[in-house]
């Protein structure tokens, strides 16, 4: 687990003035930061106020990925301290399907979230409603009626059976729940749901794929519970703007250790 100043949690509005490829404006950290004298607590990564900039970043270079996935676009998201106070870095940059930013509209929600456990999360909200997430969404403000958490007084339930016969039996990798109101049609098969019922609206897995109301959802891997683990890694995108493939690689990139490239400042080079 990484100190307060190690993450970050940015709102940025998407502005009017965009160049070919992307844009550049203000990002704010999402609620305040109280001062505690403690530079761990009271700093975060990129600072309070970064400037943030998108641009086309192409295709990826690694010569170890294969169709789709090298002939993907992405986007980088830059992410520059404006002063060195209360910030950890000098800049910071990760990638995105380019899909994801090119759909996003002025005056939308774009959040950025980098959670205690290292893990990046993305969404675009438009009017209150998601159009598009990716990575550790637990962390990121999702829109109205839609939620995504780790079910832990389910795990408990589950652990508690198999400890009957191992005492320290315990869930290395931990589910994801996603609930989303509307109707759900997993691995071809339609579910009729009760929309009086919150819990029939719940997707939980390891790992899938199940098209919920007007979403396409992804779990990549559930959240690890081992030192150094990774979050989360999930998508849910609209499924007539984003293909199963923007979908799927957005989270690919936004996953692992490698993810998110730090520069610091210059007299901490030496």
């Amino acid at each position: 687990m990484i100190p307060p100043s190690g993450t970050f949690d940015y709102l940025v509005i998407v502005p009017e003035a965009r160049s070919e490829g992307g844009f550049e404006c203000r990002a704010e950290t999402c609620g305040p930061v109280v001062r505690r004298g403690s530079n761990l607590a009271d700093a975060r990564l990129v600072g309070i106020s970064p400037q943030v900039r998108v641009t086309d970043a192409g295709p990826p270079s690694d010569p170890g990925l294969r169709p789709p996935w090298s002939l993907r676009k992405r986007s980088r998201i830059t992410l520059v301290a404006t002063a060195q106070d209360q910030a950890s870095v000098a800049e910071a940059s990760f990638y995105i399907d380019k899909t994801l930013t090119d759909c996003a509209k002025a005056g939308d929600q774009m959040h950025l979230s980098r959670d205690a456990g290292c893990g990046l999360g993305f969404s675009l909200i438009r009017g209150g409603k998601l159009v598009a997430a990716a990575g550790a969404l637990t962390v990121v403000p999702l829109g109205n009626g839609v939620e995504v958490h780790i079910p832990r007084d389910l795990i408990s339930t589950a652990e508690s059976v198999f400890q009957k016969r191992d005492p320290d039996f315990e869930f290395i990798e931990q589910p994801v729940e996603i609930k989303i109101e509307g109707f759900r049609e997993r691995y071809g098969q339609s579910l009729s749901r009760n929309p009086q019922n919150p819990l029939t609206d719940a997707f939980i897995s390891f790992g899938g794929t199940a098209i919920v109301g007007d979403y396409r959802v992804i779990v990549r891997h559930g959240s690890f519970k081992i030192e150094d683990g990774p979050s989360e890694s999930v998508s849910i995108c609209d499924k007539q703007t984003f293909t199963h493939a923007a979908d799927e690689f957005a989270a690919m990139l936004l996953d692992g250790p490698k993810a998110l490239s730090m520069s610091r400042w210059p007299e901490e080079r030496h």
